[in-house]
């Protein structure tokens, strides 16, 4: 810098400056993971939580409706799995609108879930759990997982159309 060149020097500070702003301004720290967001009742008051379970429950009515309406059309021989009963039950197509129950998937679907799904029994079954431990251990969980593996047989017998 020249002496006595104030214009120089203070275009010389300013752009020190913001260099320095600039290079210390990088990435900022990341915070830490606590557990909190690991359930879906993060967040959420005790009030909010047993709305959640009350809908859970009511779209576990509805699936049950729709399995007995199965039963009836298996009892009354109506085998074909392209029938209304079976459908209405089993196929994993996402409808277009959600039901009265808030069901966007089928009975199976919306009980047990699909790949990409939680299905609302085992959502159910994990309200019970404390907030960021497994729930893998739960007593409704192993009894969810036991029943969810009841249906396989008879979609397969379903498909096969020895339903009977």
């Amino acid at each position: 810098l020249q002496h006595g060149n104030r214009k120089a020097f203070l275009s010389y500070c300013a752009s020190t400056v913001a260099s320095a702003s600039l290079l210390s301004s990088g990435p900022k720290k990341a915070i830490a993971f606590d557990g909190s967001g690991s359930t879906a009742y993060s967040g959420r008051n005790p009030t909010s939580k047993a709305e959640l379970k009350k809908s859970y429950q009511n779209r576990i009515v509805e699936d049950v409706k729709d399995f007995k309406r199965l039963g009836v059309a298996i009892d009354n021989g109506d085998l074909s799995p392209e029938s209304g009963a079976w459908v209405s039950f089993f196929i994993e197509f996402q409808r277009r609108e959600a039901d009265d129950a808030g069901r966007t998937y089928a009975g199976l679907a919306d009980l047990v879930g699909t790949k990409d799904v939680s299905g609302c029994g085992l959502l159910l079954a994990t309200s019970y759990g404390k907030p960021g431990k497994p729930a893998d251990n739960l007593p409704s969980v192993k009894k969810f997982n036991a029943m969810a593996k009841l249906f396989d047989p008879i979609k397969t017998a379903g498909k096969k159309g020895d339903a009977a």
